[in-house]
């Protein structure tokens, strides 16, 4: 606590994603209106005092969607990124600490993978599976897990060299308890570090795909689908696409700051432990 009490840019990232967080849980009380209520005599208004961020094409308030917008926006963000953490995990642990066969297979599945460009990946997987909160999940899910499995394979080989999990194996310990007691704990700092880059990483694919119109269902408020909305009206109404713009830019920057944060107190971590090795 002490460290992230002097990192500025864990505090900045914090402090922004707490506001984030609050918005997304008492979004129904917050919103001034319905996100989905459609008023055509009120559509395309300029932001005013009724509405301070203007309305749609179809008179929704767009304050109102955007408070919306960040529960579903950060609900995808976290959940693709626990889901593929996890299944990073498993398999990267699996493929260190086993190695051989199961090292070669594991790998060949990530290297192919890896093969495509993410973004095409996501969009060939949505394009198949359709529309929906689910299915855009799903399509993250395939595209992420690739790079957690990757790190966890890395770190683990790097741990199991170390003489203390030797030693463990060496006394009688099963697999199971090294990889819980030695090898998980140590290889979660840099997992973690990536999984809150990977956060903000998700919420703007997340919101590309909807751009696309191959992401969320248009009835739903979300970042992207709005600036799907937004497009046709750039000239006319700029402030339909501003505003959910500038909400994925600072929810991708406070998530960056986060992983900065983390990685720059990691890595100090790492310093001061090698000087009192070398004392």
């Amino acid at each position: 606590m002490r460290g992230i009490s002097k990192n500025r840019s864990i505090k900045i990232g914090l402090c922004i994603l707490c506001i984030l967080l609050f918005l997304a849980v008492f979004a129904d009380f917050i919103a001034p209106y319905d996100p989905n209520q459609k008023d055509l005599d009120e559509r395309l208004i300029k932001p005013c005092y009724e509405h301070p961020f203007g309305t749609d094409h179809l008179g929704r308030d767009i304050l109102s969607r955007v408070i919306f917008g960040s529960r579903v926006s950060i609900f995808i963000g976290v959940s693709v990124t626990v889901i593929s953490l996890i299944i990073g995990i498993l398999l990267g642990i699996t493929a260190g600490y086993y190695g051989g066969v199961v090292d070669e297979l594991i790998m060949r599945i990530v290297d192919g993978f890896l093969a495509f460009p993410s973004m095409f990946l996501a969009l060939g997987v949505t394009a198949f599976l359709g529309q929906g909160v689910f299915n855009l999940m799903v399509a993250l899910t395939v595209v992420q897990w690739t790079t957690f499995a990757r790190v966890a394979r890395g770190s683990t080989l790097d741990i199991k060299a170390r003489p203390y999990v030797e030693a463990s194996r060496w006394l009688g310990a099963g697999n199971l308890y090294t990889i819980t007691r030695h090898v998980l704990p140590n290889i979660l700092p840099p997992l973690l570090i990536v999984a809150s880059l990977g956060i903000g990483n998700v919420i703007l694919t997340a919101a590309g795909l909807s751009f696309l119109g191959l992401g969320v269902q248009p009835s739903i408020p979300e970042w992207g689908s709005m600036l799907n909305d937004g497009r046709v009206f750039l000239i006319k109404a700029p402030y339909i696409m501003i505003f959910p713009g500038l909400m994925i830019m600072i929810t991708v920057l406070a998530f960056n700051f986060l992983g900065d944060g983390l990685r720059d107190m990691m890595d100090q971590r790492i310093r001061h432990a090698e000087l009192k090795r070398k004392m």
